[in-house]
């Protein structure tokens, strides 16, 4: 009866042994691999598209203008650097519409702009101009300051001519939401708020 307990209690042991030797291995490196995949990864950068309403008040005219505008932008990596495209269009009280588009820059909430516009007839003969702005961006909500440089005025062709205009001064304001498209985007990299470039007023 003895013999009978010893060896069931060796088989027990056997068996314990052989059961620890087929557990897999959790160590802290593997949790630490883990919770590294579940992170998103900052360093690879993100590309956002921000689509956006804005209204625009020309100094010293009466020429408001009404539109949207649509900016894709990418963020490089983790730090408040970005760069991007945008594109814009705006109807003005004088009947004539105004497009602009161009390459965008920026650190944390500020940025500039460099681009073309072109605004059709209205109040004043149609013109191309180079357009340069000055943006800040709270959030949803966007400031700029832009500046059109005209290049070129084209007079109506069955009309009497109209009257050009100079540089243009403008102050817009935009309320925009950002939409990731890829990568991930740390919250402090563009603005106060995780999705508010988001973009930029134009």
């Amino acid at each position: 009866m003895r013999q009978l307990a010893s060896l069931t209690f060796a088989s027990l042991l056997l068996f314990g042994a052989h059961a620890s030797a087929q557990a897999p291995e959790v160590d802290g490196s593997t949790s630490t691999t883990s919770v590294a995949q579940a992170l998103p990864d900052y360093a690879a950068g993100a590309l956002q598209l921000r689509p956006s309403v804005g209204w625009s008040v020309v100094t010293g005219e009466r020429t408001h203008g009404l539109g949207g505008g649509l900016e894709l932008i990418r963020f490089p990596n983790a730090s408040r650097w970005r760069w991007g495209v945008f594109a814009e269009g705006f109807g003005e009280l004088d009947g004539a519409a105004r497009f602009a588009g161009g390459l965008s820059a920026g650190y944390g909430m500020f940025g500039i702009q460099a681009g073309v516009a072109h605004r059709t007839e209205g109040d004043f003969a149609a013109a191309t101009s180079l357009q340069l702005a000055k943006t800040i961006t709270f959030g949803p909500v966007g400031v700029a300051m832009r500046m059109g440089i005209p290049l070129r005025h084209y007079q109506p062709s069955q009309a009497p001519a109209l009257e050009t205009r100079g540089v243009e001064l403008a102050v817009v304001v935009q309320v925009g939401w950002s939409f990731t498209l890829s990568g991930a985007r740390p919250a402090h990299s563009h603005s106060c708020s995780p999705h508010g470039h988001g973009s930029h007023a134009h």
